[in-house]
C-alpha cells in the first residue's frame, strides 16, 4: 500500500484521488491546503484523516510515502525538491518544470537518492496511446500532425475585467502552452522525440502571457501542428496523416478515448479503455515504486525533460520567461 499525501484541493486533485482509488495498492492520507478551513473541507469531502497547512510538517509524516503535487505551475518545482529531499517519492502535476534548469535539477536528484519522480500527464500512459505506437506504421510515411486543445477557461472573464487569476499570471507559470497544448507536446514528443525545429505564435495579453497559439513542430520528413486555447471555443481532435491512411482521434489527445483508423485497407474503431482517464498515470507510478523500476522511470523522466525543452524554447520565441 503506497500511502499518499496531496498538495492542493483543486478540482484536479479529487478527479485524480477518485480515479486513483479504484486502484488497490493506493490510500490518500493527508492533503495540505494554505486555509485549514478549505483543506479541512476537502478532507471531509474525500475521507482523507489528516490536514496540513504547512509542506515541511507535512513532509516529516513519516507514513506517508509519496506526494501528489497539484499546485500552481510555479510551485511545482520547489515542492518537488523539499518531497524529494524529504525521501519522499513524488507524482508531480503537468507542468514538470519552468525551465531545463529546474528540470534536470529534480532528475539528477530522484537519480541520486533512488526515489520514484514522475509528471502526471495522463495521455501517455493510457493503453489507447500504446495500441497507437504499435499501428503507426499501417499509416506508411508519416506527413502531417495535427493537434487542437481548445476550452476556454472560466478564468478568462475575469482576466477582461481586470483581474489577474494564477492560470493567466506569468509569476504563476500559467499560459495557454503550460496548461493546455503541453498534453499536444506530450502526445507528439511520447511518438516520435524532438523535432528538429521550433515555431510558436501565440496570442498575447498584456501582461506577456500566452492566451492561445500554435506550435509547429519540424521533423524533418513531417510537421506537427499543436493548437491550445483559454481565450476561445474549438472542437478538440488529434490526427496524424500518412501515405497509407490516417488516425483520427476525436475530442482530442488529452483522454485519447477512441481511436479511428481510416485507410485504402478499411476503417478501424477502437476504443478499449475501461478505467477513469487518470486511473492509468496512477498505475504507472505505483507499479514503478512498487518494483522500483528506476530503469522505466529515467524513461519518462527523458521525455518529461523533452517537453521541457521544446515548451521552454516555444516560450522563448514569444518573450515569456519560466523560473529564469
Amino acid at each position: 500500500m503506497i500511502r499518499f499525501g496531496v498538495v492542493g484541493t483543486g478540482v484536479i486533485v479529487e478527479t485524480f484521488i477518485r480515479s486513483a482509488r479504484v486502484h488497490e495498492g493506493v490510500s490518500f492520507d493527508a492533503v495540505l491546503s494554505r486555509r485549514e478551513e478549505t483543506g479541512r473541507q476537502f478532507a471531509d469531502k474525500l475521507h482523507i484523516p489528516n490536514v496540513y497547512t504547512d509542506l515541511e510538517t507535512m513532509l516529516l509524516d513519516q507514513t506517508l510515502d509519496a506526494i501528489y503535487i497539484a499546485s500552481p505551475n510555479s510551485l511545482h518545482y520547489p515542492q518537488a525538491k523539499q518531497a524529494l529531499l524529504s525521501g519522499k517519492h513524488v507524482l508531480v502535476e503537468k507542468p514538470f518544470a519552468g525551465n531545463q534548469t529546474r528540470a534536470k535539477e529534480l532528475i539528477n536528484l530522484a537519480q541520486e537518492k533512488g526515489l520514484i519522480l514522475m509528471e502526471a500527464i495522463c495521455n501517455i500512459h493510457m493503453p489507447h496511446f500504446n495500441i497507437l505506437k504499435e499501428n503507426l506504421a499501417s499509416l506508411g510515411d508519416i506527413k502531417l500532425i495535427q493537434c487542437n486543445y481548445s476550452q476556454y477557461s472560466s478564468r478568462y472573464d475575469a482576466l477582461l475585467e481586470g483581474d489577474l487569476p494564477n492560470v493567466f499570471n506569468p509569476a504563476f507559470s500559467g499560459g495557454a502552452l503550460a496548461d493546455i497544448n503541453i498534453y499536444n507536446i506530450h502526445f507528439v514528443v511520447g511518438l516520435f522525440g524532438l523535432p528538429k525545429g521550433i515555431k510558436y505564435d501565440a496570442n498575447v495579453h498584456d501582461n506577456g502571457i500566452d492566451l492561445s497559439g500554435i506550435l509547429v513542430l519540424d521533423y524533418g520528413n513531417f510537421k506537427a501542428v499543436l493548437v491550445g486555447a483559454k481565450d476561445s471555443f474549438s472542437k478538440n481532435f488529434g490526427q496524424i496523416q500518412g501515405e497509407k491512411g490516417y488516425v483520427y482521434i476525436e475530442d482530442g489527445v488529452n483522454s485519447l478515448e477512441k481511436l479511428k483508423f481510416i485507410s485504402s485497407q478499411g476503417d478501424k474503431e477502437i476504443k478499449e479503455q475501461t478505467m477513469p482517464r487518470l486511473y492509468y498515470e496512477l498505475e504507472t507510478f505505483v507499479n514503478m515504486v512498487d518494483n522500483n523500476d528506476l530503469a522505466l522511470r529515467d524513461v519518462y523522466l527523458q521525455e518529461s525533460l523533452d517537453v521541457v525543452k521544446v515548451a521552454q524554447e516555444a516560450r522563448r520565441q514569444i518573450g515569456l520567461e519560466f523560473d529564469s
